[in-house]
C-alpha cells in the first residue's frame, strides 16, 4: 500500500496551492490537511478550541476591561495564525506532493465533521457545563444594566449572593398569574433580593429586606405594557420569611418581565451560575457592535 492506494496504482502528483490553503483555513485545520498535514490539521483546530475556551474562562475574572476585549480576540487571532500556517505548510510542500488518501473533497468534509461533533461537543460538556457559558438576552427584562442582544458570560464556578444577577434554570410548568398562562422550560436571568432565612416584604416601589428597605440603583420602572406586565396586582408581596435552600428574585426591569412574583421561590438547584459580564453586544437598529458594553462588568 501507497498512500492508501494499491502498490501497483500511484496517487495522482499535484502541487498544493497555497492560495486554496489559506481559503480552505476558514474551516481552521482543513488548509494543513489539503497541504498534506492531516495530524497537524487535527491537532491545531482541537487546540484552538481548547485555547478559546481557557480565553473565556480567564476573561471571566480579569479586571481590565482592555484585557477583557484582548482575550475576545484569541479565537480570531488563533484562526489567523492557523490560516497562516497553512499557507506556509503549502508553499513548503514538495512540488512532486502525491496526493495522500484524505485529498479527496468528501475526506475534507468528513474529518472537519468529525472533529466538529466530537472536539466541540466535549469541550461544551466539560467546561459549558461546569465552568463558563454563554447567554444570549432576548428581552428588556433587566434594563438598564442588560440589554436585549447582549450576549453575557455566566461564571458557573459562582453560587451569586443577594444582589448578584444570576441565571434562573426552570422546567416546563403550567402557571395561571399576571395574565401569565404558561411558562415554558427554559432560562431566565433576575437579581437575587432575598435568601433563606430573610424576610422580605415588597410595598410598591420598596423592596425591604429583614426590615430594611434596599437601595437599588438599578431598578428601574419602565412604562411599558407586555403580555407579562408586573401591574398593580404585583406590586405588594409578603412580608414573609425566605425558606432554606430559597431566593426570591426580582429583574431591574421591575414592569417588564418575569420573576419570582410570578415563578415564585426560585430552589437553589435552579439556579445556574452568576452573571458576571457582557461578552458582546449587537445594536440592530444601527447594525452595529456596541463596542460600549463589549466586556463590560456587571454589577
Amino acid at each position: 500500500m501507497e498512500n492508501g492506494q494499491h502498490s501497483n496504482v500511484k496517487s495522482p502528483i499535484e502541487r498544493r496551492e497555497p492560495k486554496i490553503a489559506l481559503l480552505m483555513s476558514i474551516c481552521p485545520g482543513l488548509g494543513q490537511i489539503y497541504a498534506g498535514h492531516l495530524a497537524r490539521g487535527a491537532i491545531l483546530y482541537i487546540t484552538l478550541i481548547i485555547a478559546s475556551w481557557l480565553a473565556a474562562i480567564a476573561f471571566m475574572y480579569v479586571e481590565s476591561r482592555f484585557a477583557g476585549i484582548l482575550l475576545l480576540c484569541v479565537p480570531f487571532a488563533g484562526m489567523l495564525l492557523i490560516a497562516l500556517d497553512a499557507f506556509r505548510c503549502a508553499r513548503k510542500q514538495r512540488q512532486d506532493y502525491r496526493l495522500a488518501w484524505f485529498n479527496r473533497p468528501w475526506a475534507y468534509a468528513g474529518i472537519f465533521m468529525l472533529l466538529l461533533v466530537t472536539a466541540n461537543p466535549l469541550m461544551d460538556f466539560l467546561v459549558g457545563k461546569n465552568v463558563v457559558r454563554a447567554f444570549y438576552v432576548t428581552s428588556d427584562s433587566m434594563e438598564p444594566a442588560i440589554l436585549a442582544n447582549d450576549i453575557l458570560v455566566v461564571n458557573k464556578l459562582v453560587f451569586p449572593k443577594k444582589g448578584d444577577i444570576a441565571l434562573i434554570e426552570f422546567e416546563k410548568k403550567a402557571r395561571t398569574a399576571a395574565q401569565l398562562t404558561n411558562i415554558m422550560e427554559g432560562q431566565v436571568i433576575s437579581r437575587i433580593v432575598a435568601g433563606p432565612g430573610d424576610t422580605l416584604e415588597i410595598r410598591g416601589k420598596e423592596v425591604i429586606v429583614n426590615g430594611e428597605k434596599l437601595v437599588e440603583p438599578y431598578a428601574y420602572y419602565s412604562n411599558e405594557v407586555s403580555t407579562i406586565n408586573m401591574g398593580a396586582e404585583m406590586a405588594r408581596f409578603g412580608p414573609g420569611k425566605i425558606p432554606a435552600d430559597n431566593y426570591f428574585v426580582l429583574g431591574d426591569n421591575r414592569n417588564f418581565g418575569v420573576d419570582s412574583r410570578i415563578l415564585g421561590l426560585i430552589g437553589k438547584n435552579r439556579i445556574g451560575g452568576k452573571i458576571t459580564k457582557v461578552f458582546w453586544s449587537w445594536n440592530f437598529a444601527q447594525d452595529a457592535i456596541q463596542w460600549d458594553r463589549t466586556a463590560k462588568a456587571l454589577k
